[in-house]
């Protein structure tokens, strides 16, 4: 239905406004990445496991027993396990990258205090946390690893004062000197290439109008949600929104109106949804909203109150604008977005037909065919 409205009054454009994701968690890491950090995870697992079990009697530090040591890791490999079947269903999720990586943290400074060797090679693994989560989840997390590595071998030090005062050498001084500056080096080179990958990304993704992800990016960042091994696997509401009018604000006021509307359209939009929602402009006057795990009143609340947004700014700027919205749901009206953004398209194209502008048209149980 798309070809039936104004094909010449179609544009371009690319990525979202940075408001749309969490400035702390700039972008989602894809399945591959995060499955690759958990098999990092469970190498670090195996490896802790024969190395505390090595040798007759298995070699532990005063501080703990060879049970509790053992206990202690098949808690975390199960952890593990649970960790990457949540990632398996939903990528995006701050809460838990960030109590992953305090786990890894807390299990490391738990290896260093059941090593009885005082240069312990789990000391190295607190880079494995630092570097994991900086090269996936940006520089705050990043940040965050830093500190929290820092904080957790103080601890360690602390509780091992004695046995590193006995055992302190030249070697003993330079491991932990080495250690600080690889840290610090690390750091610096990874702040480096991620402000350059954001960079390279917001060009590559954002649409300099309104800030929203352009065509190719909303496909590319919803894939993970319409999985073509696994289907759908929970409820997306898909909104199709149109400018009414934005053809004659065009022709009357002149095309530099025309893109503060656009600009316009895109603020409104941003504010109206949440940092696990995907908000593009699909082309011209057109945006496509996908909503994971909303129901279908969620999505019409959206739709109101973006419609109600610029309603009130089309009054204070004197301008006659409305947004026609069509309004489905995966998997009920097709179980990939290119079917249900058709299905929307059209609700919304009939909507404006038999309603006239500015209506919410869901999607008829009569499409579902």
């Amino acid at each position: 239905m798309t070809s039936r409205r104004r094909d010449s009054d179609r544009r371009t454009g690319y990525d979202r406004r940075a408001g749309m994701q969490s400035v702390n968690f700039p972008r989602t890491p894809t399945w591959e990445e995060q499955r690759a950090q958990h098999i990092t995870r469970y190498l670090f697992w195996a490896f802790a496991l024969v190395y505390f079990n090595l040798g007759e009697p298995p070699r532990v530090s005063m501080w703990f027993s060879p049970l509790v040591v053992n206990l202690y890791f098949a808690l975390y490999g199960v952890y593990v396990g649970i960790s990457l079947f949540l990632v398996r269903r939903k990528l995006y999720s701050p809460l838990r990258w960030r109590t992953a990586m305090w786990v890894d943290l807390m299990t490391v400074s738990f290896a260093i205090l059941a090593d009885p060797l005082v240069i312990s090679p789990p000391f190295f693994a607190f880079l494995m946390v630092i570097l994991g989560n900086g090269m996936r989840y940006g520089l705050r997390l990043f940040a965050e690893a830093v500190i929290g590595s820092f904080v957790c071998a103080v601890l360690v030090l602390g509780f091992r004062l004695p046995e590193y005062i006995n055992a302190m050498s030249v070697s003993a001084v330079f491991f932990v000197l080495f250690f600080i500056i690889v840290v610090l080096y690390s750091y610096s080179l990874t702040a480096r290439l991620e402000l350059r990958k954001q960079r390279l990304e917001a060009e590559r993704n954002r649409d300099e109008l309104t800030g929203l992800l352009n065509r190719r990016a909303l496909f590319e960042r919803a894939s993970y949600l319409f999985d073509e091994r696994g289907g759908v696997r929970t409820p997306i509401v898909v909104l199709f929104a149109d400018i009414d009018g934005f053809k004659a604000v065009n022709d009357t006021h002149g095309h530099h109106m025309g893109d503060r509307v656009l600009s316009e359209v895109g603020a409104i939009i941003a504010r109206c949804v949440r940092d696990s929602d995907l908000a593009a402009r699909y082309g011209g006057d057109e945006f496509v909203l996908v909503l994971p795990g909303a129901d279908v009143g969620g999505g019409n609340s959206v739709a109101q109150r973006m419609q109600e947004a610029l309603t009130d700014w089309s009054r204070e700027n004197r301008i006659e604008l409305s947004l026609s919205v069509g309004l489905g749901q995966a998997p009920a009206h097709g179980d990939n977005l290119k079917t249900v953004i058709e299905r929307v398209d059209q609700a919304m194209y009939q909507g404006r037909v038999i309603t006239g502008r500015g209506g919410i048209r869901h999607v008829e149980p009569a499409l579902d065919t």
